[in-house]
């Protein structure tokens, strides 16, 4: 096998150009595959790994009505397996939806619950106006380190004081990734200096933290503790581990993705590389006469083919793991970018070794048949040039008025013959998948985005939601509401009702109509209920429960009597449960579930208030004055439209999927311009003889420039099509999944930029070919030749 080795070597020298170019198309390939790879496995790990390295709690346990006893510290601290720290939550006057927290002391955040810095620093504990800011409260109201963030509180009697804090860093913590149903609103983190100097300050409520040091399942034995402890003065507890499951959920969601992404890359990559591969060693396979008269045998051929594949494999699998490692920094994104515990350069060493050998091996693989079908037939027959049938290359270059043109729709549509021969139908291929996929993801990112801005798309059919925050009734902000004329309508009831419905866990939403239609959800089939024995459900609940709308279905509080109530309709909720949201939950009629079997006698009060307004303009003020008569009668809390859990992580990340089809446009654009160099380097010959016959230098940078916007002209024209269709079914099954109509959106406009950028770009890849075989010698072409 010698001889193999030594003309691999000379093969090297003479063609490294050639195969330098196949090595860099491999290893762009392969490295986008293994960066989303390994960007899947990075987010996928993300939050588990965040809440490790955070020390995250994993209880929290308050008492939010000031007429009762504080928590008992003593006992919870004697509590086995259990660590506590404190801290305190003062009630603002101004402004609504922040939760202002101050710990006692310097454990938190600390060496017993840490919080990442996103921007700035933690606040400094001797400090009172330093405070440190949730980043979902910094993006709602685009706070940034060395902002002041003003508040009013309240200092007694009827009084409030105003009070500036200097926003010296944003941070994120275990409590504040979406959903946080249980959390209240987003934080902000005072100090131990402010919590000493402001101790008098009323409506201020104790938290205990609790983390549990033997395992999770403690976490159930200690809430029965707790109430134990608490007595006729029951406390909240609410374990924290449903939420980080809806979050992880939510991230789990774009780790899928990746994977679909880096699957389909793959498979991608070994079509386009195939064809690529079997033309270089169909082109470099005219040798072998001379190699067989000199006594290679079949096998020595095939080895030298396998050669030429695993050196380009191996050049494209070190670039791929040196692509792949440069584009880390750039994943994870989204809510699994925020947890991240340590963003940056990251280097997976599985997957990089994986995709590396993975490489090698497949660039063999693909190789391997057309270096058998080389090494085993009559190269001298196989490489006679035949006149090609009139097809559409000639038809359409017949049309054109001016050579340049002709010359270039040929170059571009014929794949030639012998040693002229290239991969123009793989090229198409690849360039026409890259336009479809570009397409398609400006089809699912639009729909995306025009559903994020519209509520009523995801259950939401109010403008705003009152709720108690310390067990305070709601009758009072109900007589207001009721008397106001810029409400169209409202309701009240409760958000969180546990039930189940054949069997199935459900969280449901109990209302009772004040004015106006019935604000629980949004009907996608039937209605929403009005009368006793009526209920409505998600589609996934439907499913889960084996029912339709119409059937009739058991109904009962958990662990006691179900009762038959009647499906009227399937509807789309907003999300203001771990189990009620889109797709999931479901709705009846305040009366109907207080007259559910086991429901208690003596109910707390109704706890949410939702309120809809007259038109859509006035809306922003109309939230604002009722947010501050609501503040004047009580401890309530008004917010806007909450976005539903499986959103929240595509929200976003609404940009993700143009990412990912600019990338495999990236790719298809790469493989046009390798045929264009690979053009000018098999098609020499053609370009010196017309040079001999008339044409100038100008003329053959128009003819390389027509043969790149051809080939682009042809991807965009099938391409853009096929990707509004392979994007509305994409959109279809998405919004199918999740339970909500499918509104589709067509971005035409981006359709337009992707053909004019498209274009542009052809014709910037087309210069330095079209320049090379414009300045090329005409009298060396023909030497060689």
């Amino acid at each position: 096998m010698a001889g193999v080795g030594l003309f691999l070597l000379a093969e090297l020298r003479r063609r490294w150009r050639s195969w330098l170019s196949v090595a860099l198309l491999v290893g762009a390939f392969a490295g986008v595959v293994t960066a989303a790879a390994a960007g899947a496995r990075r987010t996928d790990s993300a939050y588990p790994r965040f809440l490790a390295w955070s020390k995250a709690p994993d209880l929290l346990i308050a008492r939010y009505a000031p007429y009762l006893p504080p928590i008992r510290r003593q006992a919870l601290a004697r509590l086995p397996g259990v660590q506590v720290a404190y801290v305190r939550s003062v009630g603002l006057l101004a402004p609504h939806g922040i939760n202002l927290l101050a710990p006692e002391d310097n454990l938190i955040p600390g060496r017993f619950w840490k919080q990442k810095i996103v921007a700035g620093r933690l606040a400094d504990p001797g400090q009172a106006d330093e405070v440190s800011v949730s980043f979902l409260l910094a993006q709602a109201r685009e706070l940034k380190p060395g902002d002041t963030l003003r508040v009013v509180l309240p200092t007694g009697m009827g009084r409030s004081a105003p009070f500036a804090f200097h926003v010296v860093g944003i941070e994120a913590a275990a409590t504040e990734f979406p959903p946080r149903l249980d959390a209240g609103p987003p934080a902000v983190w005072a100090t131990p200096a402010f919590w000493k100097t402001h101790r008098a300050t009323p409506q201020t409520f104790t938290e205990a933290v609790l983390r549990l040091t033997r395992s999770h399942a403690d976490v159930a034995a200690v809430q029965r503790e707790v109430a134990r402890l608490a007595s006729a003065a029951p406390a909240e507890s609410t374990p924290l581990a449903a939420q980080s499951a809806s979050t992880q959920r939510s991230i789990h969601l774009q780790a899928v993705a990746l994977w679909l992404l880096a699957g389909l890359l793959a498979v991608i990559s070994l079509l386009v590389l195939g064809q690529v591969l079997a033309r270089l060693s169909f082109l470099e396979s005219t040798d072998y006469v001379v190699l067989r008269a000199l006594g290679m045998g079949r096998r020595q051929l095939i080895a030298i083919g396998l050669g030429r594949a695993a050196a380009i494999g191996v050049a494209g699998g070190m670039a791929g793991v040196a692509l792949a490692f440069a584009l880390s920094p750039l994943l994870p994104v989204g809510l699994a970018g925020m947890a991240e515990p340590r963003p940056g350069p990251d280097a997976d060493g599985l997957v990089l070794a994986i995709g590396g050998l993975a490489t090698a091996f497949l660039t063999m693989g693909c190789a391997a048949p057309a270096a058998w079908r080389a090494a085993t037939r009559d190269v001298a027959t196989a490489t006679v040039v035949r006149p090609g049938r009139r097809g559409l290359a000639i038809q359409l270059a017949g049309g054109a008025r001016s050579a340049p043109r002709m010359i270039g729709v040929r170059l571009a549509l014929r794949p030639g013959a012998g040693r002229t021969a290239l991969p123009v139908r793989s090229t198409i291929a690849g360039a026409v998948v890259g336009v479809a996929a570009l397409s398609a993801a400006a089809v699912f990112s639009a729909s995306l985005s025009h559903l994020l801005t519209t509520p009523r798309l995801y259950g939401v059919a109010w403008d705003n939601m009152v709720g108690t925050t310390a067990g305070a009734e709601l009758s009072p902000v109900a007589r207001m509401v009721a008397r106001d004329p810029a409400v169209a309508g409202w309701s009240i009831g409760y958000s969180n009702a546990f039930l189940q419905v054949n069997g199935v866990r459900v969280d449901a939403i109990a209302m009772r109509t004040g004015r106006g239609a019935a604000l629980m959800g949004v009907p996608v089939q039937g209605r929403l209920p009005r009368g006793s024995g009526e209920i409505a459900l998600g589609r996934q609940t439907l499913a889960a429960a084996h029912a339709h709308v119409g059937a009739t279905v058991r109904v009962a509080v958990l662990g006691n009597h179900p009762v038959r109530m009647r499906v009227v309709g399937a509807a789309i909720f907003p999300a203001l449960g771990d189990a009620l949201g889109l797709g999931q939950g479901a709705a009846l009629t305040l009366a109907s579930a207080l007259h559910l079997p086991g429901v208690p006698a003596s109910l707390p009060p109704l706890d949410t208030l939702l309120v809809r307004f007259h038109g859509n303009s006035a809306q922003p003020a109309e939230s604002s004055r009722l947010a501050a008569q609501v503040a004047r009668l009580g401890p309530f809390l008004t917010q806007g439209p909450p976005t539903p859990v499986d959103l929240v992580n595509f929200g976003r990340v609404r940009d993700l999927p143009m990412l990912l089809g600019a990338a495999l446009s990236g790719l298809a654009l790469a493989t046009i311009a390798h045929l264009l160099i690979t053009a000018v380097r098999r098609r020499g010959r053609d370009f010196a003889i017309l040079r001999t016959l008339g044409c100038t230098r100008g003329q053959l940078r128009r003819a390389a420039a027509w043969q790149a916007g051809t080939l682009t002209g042809v991807a965009l024209a099938i391409g853009i099509p096929a990707g509004a269709v392979c994007g509305r079914a994409a959109w279809q099954i998405f919004t199918h999944r999740l339970g909500i109509l499918p509104v589709l959106v067509l971005p035409f406009w981006q359709f337009a930029l992707i053909t004019g950028a498209a274009l542009v770009l052809a014709l910037a890849v087309a210069a330095w070919p079209g320049e090379f075989a414009a300045r090329a010698s005409t009298a060396q072409v023909l030497r060689r030749e």
